[in-house]
């Protein structure tokens, strides 16, 4: 059984498995830049840490989603697209980690359901949590083919630096994406304000009530909102007013 968060760890300290949540894992092949602060963090940890494998799954609380938003490999395995979603037990354990925990994916369970496992053949892996102010942001993970090739705790240490500079990036990316959907909420209800003569609260509770309708996200039906005002009632594209002809 893994010996994880300082403790030994036996499935039978989870709950059943429908008395919790799955979390959900999606991976496409749009990630993050290359240029991006997660992915250079991401690339100077599995250097650093003398790791073959490096992946950043970023959590969605609301959704149970983790998504894989960086991810790094010198090996030669194909990277492709996945979503699967794991055993409540790996579930728990992993909104549960609160410092960096490796293992041995052909002996420790929890190690088997992470994508990269099966996808590059990973026989130890390293397992660090992103956490921020409002909880686990996320996590790191970092592997080697070989099952004798441990990290040690130079490595170890390196994951947990790399962790809080990845959190502190992920946390934010979230607040200036929070900032652009409020911006584009606000443009919207003054859109629904000036043309169906609504006050704001009106125009917020018409956004709600459509999101609902249609199981759209409120941002996704405000953007929807603002791009038909520049398309215009004959789907073509209206001037900007605060833009000048010509």
């Amino acid at each position: 059984m893994p010996a994880l968060n300082g403790r030994i760890y036996e499935l039978t300290d989870f709950p059943m498995e429908h008395q919790i949540r799955r979390l959900s894992i999606h991976c496409a092949s749009a990630t993050a830049d290359i240029d991006s602060d997660l992915t250079i963090a991401l690339f100077a940890s599995v250097v650093k840490a003398s790791a073959e494998v490096g992946v950043v799954y970023r959590l969605d609380t609301e959704a149970g989603l983790l998504e894989v938003v960086a991810r790094q490999s010198t090996l030669t395995s194909p990277v492709t697209d996945f979503d699967t979603t794991l055993s409540g037990a790996a579930s728990h354990w992993i909104e549960d980690l609160t410092e960096p925990v490796q293992g041995k994916p052909s002996r420790d369970q929890l190690f088997q359901e992470l994508p990269e496992v099966t996808q590059h053949g990973l026989g130890c892996m390293l397992v660090a949590p992103l956490r921020g102010v409002g909880g686990l942001l996320g996590i790191l993970t970092l592997g080697r083919r070989s099952e004798s090739c441990e990290f040690d705790a130079d490595a170890v240490g390196i994951a947990r630096r790399s962790a809080s500079l990845l959190s502190a990036s992920i946390e934010r990316d979230s607040l200036q994406q929070k900032l652009q959907e409020r911006k584009l909420m606000e443009r919207a209800k003054g859109i629904l304000q000036s043309r169906r003569r609504l006050s704001e609260h009106q125009a917020y509770l018409f956004l709600r009530s459509e999101s609902r309708r249609r199981r759209l996200p409120m941002v996704d039906l405000a953007r929807e909102i603002i791009e038909t005002q520049f398309r215009g009632p004959s789907g073509r594209r209206s001037r900007d007013p605060k833009k000048p002809a010509g």
